[in-house]
């Protein structure tokens, strides 16, 4: 049991970092950096500023790596692509397929590629476009492209080391339409210090939700617990109030009159937490409350439900509420979510209530 739970809380780690990701590319629009085959090992850096600069792979204790150092490092942290010779890639078109094989495409793929290319399995690097046959037939064209990774074995263990966010490998003009052909480099290092960054800070983000949850939580049980404790020792202090005023007796001040006047108008109508309290018991649980006005002893509400039928007769069975009516015509929401309602009520007084 917590070996699965384990799995699904991994599983949802990785896809909301994956997002994420995903997202941060779209906005970020980076430019990928490129490196292009200009032959005899050697390979030009293009940059932005037009300035570009010459690279060569060394073989060293530690691998093959690109030279000059200082150069190759402005190509670390960032996504890159190998810009290659496109005599060097296989491109193949597959038999028409049908439109219901679409979510089966990667596995059909990966078998059609042991029976057109002379390498291994394990040594190919693909990716694959598909289209439509045509614009009455919806059956699929799909135009594979291959190489071989130990044809650029070297290129892609020294691309590999500087740690790029995402490898490619680019074949330019080698499209169906004339377009570029990119082949990703999954050997394990591109991309997965971008998600391993991403894990850390999706996680560091949902504990910090949940301490601010948790915080926020107990501000509000100890805010509802000192606005109790106030209520309590005012309605302590009027009982004290009149009492002495009652055992007093005296003229008719301005004073006692807004005081009797205040204690009318408490008398008049239950409190506002008692009545959203018989509201909420009230009212229908796919009811949803989209506004709320209290004033002069009428109670009006907006909001969206699912049994707008049922909601006068609810309403009218609580003691605490009288005259329910709407106030607004009745509108059917899109997509069978429900209606928009506009409802007022009366409330009855508490002592009414009581009978």
């Amino acid at each position: 049991m917590f070996a699965g739970v384990k799995t699904a809380i991994n599983w949802f780690l990785d896809g909301l970092a994956e997002g994420l990701a995903n997202l941060v590319d779209r906005i970020g629009k980076r430019t990928p950096a490129r490196l292009v085959d200009v032959g005899g090992g050697a390979y030009t850096f293009e940059q932005a500023d037009g300035k570009d600069a010459r690279l060569q792979i060394a073989a060293g204790d530690e691998g093959a790596r690109l030279q000059p150092a200082d150069t190759a490092r402005l190509l670390a942290d960032r996504d890159l692509d190998l810009v290659l010779p496109t005599d060097e890639l296989l491109v193949r078109t597959l038999d028409p397929l049908p439109a219901e094989s679409q979510q089966y495409l990667d596995g059909i793929v990966r078998h059609q590629l042991e029976r057109f290319v002379p390498w291994r399995s394990d040594n190919v690097l693909y990716s694959y476009d598909v289209g439509p046959v045509g614009p009455d037939d919806e059956r699929l064209v799909v135009r594979v492209a291959a190489t071989a990774r130990t044809l650029h074995g070297p290129l892609i263990e020294a691309a590999t080391a500087l740690k790029p966010r995402k490898l490619r490998m680019l074949y330019r003009g080698a499209g169906r339409n004339g377009d570029d052909i990119a082949i990703a480099v999954d050997d394990g290092a591109a991309g997965v210090t971008q998600m391993r960054r991403m894990r850390s800070g999706v996680l560091a983000g949902l504990a910090a939700l949940v301490l601010l949850s948790v915080a926020g939580f107990t501000y509000l049980i100890w805010s509802w617990q000192e606005a109790t404790d106030a209520l309590a020792v005012a309605e302590s202090s009027e009982a004290n109030l009149r009492k002495q005023l009652g055992a007093r007796g005296g003229p008719d001040t301005p004073a006692s009159r807004d005081l009797r006047a205040i204690l009318s108008r408490k008398q008049a109508q239950p409190p506002v937490v008692l009545t959203l309290d018989a509201l909420s018991s009230a009212l229908p649980d796919d009811t949803w409350l989209t506004d709320l006005q209290l004033a002069d002893g009428q109670l009006r509400v907006t909001g969206t439900s699912q049994s707008v039928a049922d909601l006068v007769p609810a309403v009218q069975n609580s003691p605490v509420f009288a005259d329910a009516t709407f106030f607004s015509p009745t509108t059917r929401l899109a997509n069978n979510e429900g209606d928009r309602f506009h409802l007022q009520m009366r409330l009855v007084p508490p002592k009414a209530a009581a009978k």
